[in-house]
């Protein structure tokens, strides 16, 4: 009896060790290097962005190049859209994320969008060596395209 549950567990043990062994290695920096949408491109001469990936919590920002700062001696409304045009090119998210299969699914903990907070976000992606690839969740128009920091 104590050899047949010593090998059922043994058996379970290197089933769960395979299987994590073939979850993607994603810890790490990446940079952002383009996004790609429907009818053009942004790259790093146009936006910015990282990611980073620790055990089972990732933190993403991006923003657009060139977003002006404004100043308190501005008049109010010059500075009012300076700053609405400032946060418009900027996007953010953390949280513990969880991976199935070829989808990683965000449980976004700070969302730079208000009703997207404890919301998740799914994505699918895809590693290959150095590069990782993201698109929302059933939207092939729009592809996010990183590259891992050494």
């Amino acid at each position: 009896m104590k050899t047949r549950t010593c090998l059922m567990l043994a058996f379970i043990l290197s089933i769960s060790l395979s299987a994590f062994a073939f979850q993607p290695k994603l810890d790490g920096a990446y940079k952002l290097t383009a996004i790609k949408f429907s009818g053009g491109e942004q790259t790093e001469a146009q936006v910015k962005g990282m990611i980073v990936v620790h055990g089972k919590y990732i933190a993403f920002v991006r923003s657009n190049v060139g977003r002006q700062m404004w100043t308190q001696e501005e008049p109010q409304t010059d500075r009012e859209k300076k700053i609405v045009a400032a946060y418009q090119g900027l996007s953010a998210t953390a949280g513990s994320f969880e991976i199935q299969g070829g989808t990683i699914t965000i449980n976004q903990i700070a969302q730079a969008v208000p009703s997207s907070m404890g919301q998740p976000s799914k994505w699918d992606f895809k590693l290959d060596g150095n590069k990782l690839s993201l698109r929302p969740a059933g939207n092939t128009q729009v592809e996010f395209l990183f590259e891992r920091l050494p």
